[in-house]
């Protein structure tokens, strides 16, 4: 049996019976950029986030950045983050031109809210939590500290849609949030798309005219060098809008399968693995599972890892190496990251989305239980 990841191909006949009548509209209207189809897709997002305003850009990258941006930050401001998360998220701070601050993580794999205000100077403008694996960081208490200190909270979802802390969608303390939609992602779409949301109608303007290379759109196509805020291109296309419209009425039934395949690896490898908590055992909390990962011994996770790959077991280790531990920023790094630096060599991630069927999941256990009573 094979067990891949990911399942890219669209082999729902009802999927692609509705993607091709989206796709065959588009190519009737010709509007393949910002038709109508995205307008209705940002206006859908923002009522699942429970938000005032959504924009559709050409990436969870271009989410995450305009997002910063268009909350004001710029060169010389310093952001606190997470160093155990996809390289996107200190690009977007660096490409700002503001400093990302590491701060170590929590068993949780998101950030410590114990260490973030040692991390705080008179230079920090913002706090960028990442809701790691779809796991909501403690977002009540990293508002405190925000309020506390006077800094913004600009939210990294990129794993995340879906999730639920208190009973409340990712976004809901932030002053912007930021998802990515590509085709990995829990709404996928079938290529690169990400979203903005926020209450702020300044902050939406802004990066309203940031995606569109930071000109003021006009229709008519009269002027279109009108330009205040020099920017590059972040448009979704209408196409990928399109699909996206499709794959959101699906959202719930999508994360509902991926809890219950976590909730039976949990109840089949707790006792030989470190299993996630899905539950955190708090009413209105809901974890997105963009991700099911398990944490093991460095030196058995490489064999584990390698046993399940030579048994047709796709994993993935998310991410390695540390963001602070790349070349590019070696040199931000200001304290040792102790908890961050042992977890990205215990962690595995196993298959687990919307694809995966029982009988798959099953086989997965089985040679999990195999690898810990025979092999190893």
């Amino acid at each position: 049996m094979k067990v891949p990841f990911f399942d890219l191909r669209v082999n729902n006949k009802n999927f692609k019976k509705k993607f091709l009548k989206r796709a065959e509209k588009i190519f009737t209207t010709g509007k393949i950029l910002l038709g109508p189809e995205v307008e209705e897709l940002e206006l859908k997002i923002a009522q699942f986030v429970k938000k005032k305003k959504s924009l559709g850009v050409s990436s969870g990258s271009s989410a995450i950045y305009l997002a910063l941006k268009g909350s004001g930050i710029q060169k010389g401001d310093e952001v606190i983050t997470s160093p155990l998360s996809w390289i996107i998220s200190a690009n977007a701070i660096l490409s700002c031109g503001a400093v990302p601050v590491f701060v170590d993580v929590q068993d949780d794999y998101n950030i410590s809210t114990d260490k973030i205000e040692n991390a705080i100077t008179k230079k920090t403008k913002a706090i960028l939590p990442v809701h790691f694996f779809g796991k909501p960081c403690k977002m009540d208490i990293i508002n405190k500290i925000a309020k506390k200190n006077k800094l913004i909270i600009v939210e990294d979802a990129a794993q995340g849609f879906g999730s639920l802390y208190q009973n409340r969608p990712m976004g809901y303390y932030s002053r912007a949030v930021s998802f990515s939609m590509n085709a990995m992602k829990n709404l996928s779409a079938l290529g690169e798309a990400g979203a903005v949301a926020t209450d702020n109608i300044s902050i939406y303007n802004k990066i309203k005219q940031f995606r569109y290379a930071g000109t003021f759109s006009d229709p008519k196509k009269i002027i279109t060098n009108k330009c205040s805020r020099p920017e590059l291109n972040h448009k979704i296309d209408t196409l990928q809008a399109a699909f996206l419209l499709e794959k959101l009425k699906y959202i719930e039934e999508f994360n509902h399968h991926r809890f219950k395949i976590a909730k039976f690896y949990n109840n089949s490898l707790s006792e030989y693995v470190i299993c996630p908590d899905i539950f955190e055992n708090k009413k209105g909390f809901r974890h997105a599972l963009y991700s099911y990962c398990i944490r093991i011994n460095a030196k058995k996770r490489n064999k584990l890892m390698n046993y399940l790959n030579d048994n047709n077991i796709q994993t993935k280790i998310y991410h390695k190496p540390l963001i602070s531990n790349t070349d590019a920023y070696k040199s931000f790094s200001r304290s040792k990251l102790v908890n961050a630096n042992k977890m990205v060599h215990e962690i595995l991630s196993l298959p687990c989305n919307e694809k995966i069927t029982y009988n798959q999941a099953d086989y997965v256990v089985s040679k999990i239980k195999r690898f810990f009573n025979y092999v190893y």
